[in-house]
């Protein structure tokens, strides 16, 4: 090996940082949706209704837990436009987020995205 050449691991190394560059972007994008979901934007209902936003190889364990946690945000959020006193109603949305919070935060701790 010449002093000029790359070690003969480092295309496989190069390779394996980019990989991870996906997925970090991956997961980046669906926490920025999952995070505008929890602060009541409701304009992607649709979105997360449809299978392939949660169709990911690298993290199906993750994406599955945290559809959960908003299916479950949702009805609680429903729930809450039923509430006629302002001051209970948005007691009941600042409850609603902080579970879905706690559920989402739980769901990365039991499935990490897999480094291979």
């Amino acid at each position: 090996m010449a002093a000029n050449e790359p070690p003969e691991d480092f295309e496989a190394l190069k390779a394996r940082i980019e990989t991870l560059e996906r997925r970090a972007s991956d997961l980046a994008l669906k926490s920025q949706i999952v995070g505008s979901q929890l602060l009541g934007q409701t304009g992607l209902d649709r979105f997360f209704g449809e299978r392939e936003f949660w169709e990911n190889p690298y993290d199906v364990g993750q994406a599955e837990c945290s559809r959960r946690c908003i299916e479950e945000l949702t009805v609680h959020r429903q729930a809450c436009e039923g509430i006629g006193d302002p001051t209970k109603r948005q007691a009941c949305y600042a409850e609603a987020i902080s579970r879905a919070a706690t559920c989402h935060s739980g769901c990365a701790q039991r499935f990490p995205p897999p480094i291979r």
